[in-house]
């Protein structure tokens, strides 16, 4: 019975169905292996027009770089704080208060300060009393000066005697006005002096910190603003520990913007001697030319010399073009023929590029007229 129920199973069984079949993701139509790049083919005359010029690729010995990140920074000690001479109250010698960020400079006036008085006991009273002590002594010249002008009028009096009284009475109204002036300074600003000085900007460069608001009463040593100076930038770049033996220090350092070709060179300067342990880096400080267009705390790409070479092979900067994908190519050249063939540039140095695979040494490639091959190959609008 076993058997037969096999067999009946067996018998009346479905076919399997088939698999499906696998379906590519996506797939490449007329694919076009490099070797097989199309080739670009001129004419003597076309040569000759474009002024096609060629090379060919030299293996060398070029110094090993490392690409690191930097920071621009204001140099150490450039930082200058301006402090209170002496305790008082600040008035801006424009309507508008210097701004951080404005640049200023050196001896330029930015603020007035009007120094406070010192205040002692009594302080009212002994102004009130030099005014009324300054009204007595005025009348009793005037008196005296009434008295010996009647005398001379009479003539019995001393011209001399006269002269006299009138300087002392002149005397007394000029002591007379200070103690009024006084006591008017005091019923409006009790602690106010009437002398003002002038704070002057000791160095020009940026205001990076103003502390003060117009009005404000400080103390003496209180900061005032902070500036700093910008004319000659720095950049801090963190090495790693293992590379600081070797850096060239006596050759420079080339700085750019990450995406830009341009490039400027910096140079070792000494500096204060900060490191990340967690990272194991050390600072090191390249100073900037002055024209650099670098702001402070912009981060940058430095490319630092270091004192090995190593082997590598050599095109000039002008063989390589660039496609729109980002890839690297040279032209080779065999004769009237030119073939594109990728590279792996490394780095530029000078006028060369440093190819890190490429062409064998001692091939020809195109080292003047790489763009207008690359536009006749791919012409406007492909």
């Amino acid at each position: 019975m076993r058997r037969l129920a096999i067999l009946l199973l067996l018998a009346c069984g479905c076919e399997s169905k088939p698999s499906p079949s696998h379906v590519a993701a996506s797939e490449v139509e007329h694919p076009i292996a490099e070797l097989e790049l199309p080739i670009v083919r001129l004419s003597p005359e076309a040569i000759s027009r474009l002024r096609v010029e060629t090379t060919t690729v030299r293996a060398g010995s070029v110094p090993r770089a490392r690409l690191v990140g930097g920071e621009v920074v204001v140099p150490p000690g450039r930082t200058v704080t301006v402090t209170a001479p002496v305790a008082g109250e600040v008035h801006f010698v424009t309507s508008e208060p210097p701004m951080p960020g404005s640049s200023v400079q050196r001896g330029a006036s930015l603020l007035r300060l009007i120094a406070i008085a010192p205040a002692d006991r009594d302080t009212r009273a002994r102004v009130a009393r030099e005014v009324s002590a300054a009204e007595a002594n005025l009348a009793a010249l005037e008196l005296r000066v009434t008295r010996n002008q009647a005398l001379v009028d009479q003539g019995a009096g001393s011209a001399r005697a006269l002269e006299e009284a009138i300087a002392a009475r002149d005397v007394a109204k000029a002591d007379l006005d200070t103690a009024r002036a006084r006591a008017g300074t005091l019923s409006r600003d009790p602690l106010l002096s009437d002398v003002a000085m002038l704070v002057r900007a000791p160095s020009a460069g940026v205001i990076r910190l103003l502390s003060v608001a117009g009005g404000q009463t400080v103390a003496a040593g209180a900061p005032l603003f902070e500036i700093v100076g910008v004319e000659a930038l720095q950049v801090r770049v963190p090495v790693y520990s293992g590379d600081i033996g070797r850096l060239d220090a006596t050759a420079a350092a080339r700085v750019r913007r990450n995406g830009d070709d341009r490039f400027v060179e910096a140079h070792f300067v000494p500096g204060p001697p900060t490191a990340e342990p967690d990272r194991g880096t050390i600072d090191r400080y390249l100073a900037l030319p002055s024209d650099a267009g670098f702001v402070p705390g912009e981060r940058v790409l430095v490319e630092l010399p270091l004192r090995d070479n190593t082997a590598a092979l050599v095109v000039p900067a002008s063989s390589v073009v660039l496609d729109a994908w980002g890839g690297a190519w040279v032209y080779r050249c065999e004769g009237e023929r030119f073939a594109r063939a990728r590279v792996n540039p490394v780095r530029r140095v000078g006028d060369d590029m440093v190819l890190a695979h490429g062409l064998p040494a001692g091939a020809c490639v195109v080292s003047v007229g790489a763009v207008e091959l690359f536009g006749a190959e791919f012409p406007p609008g492909h």
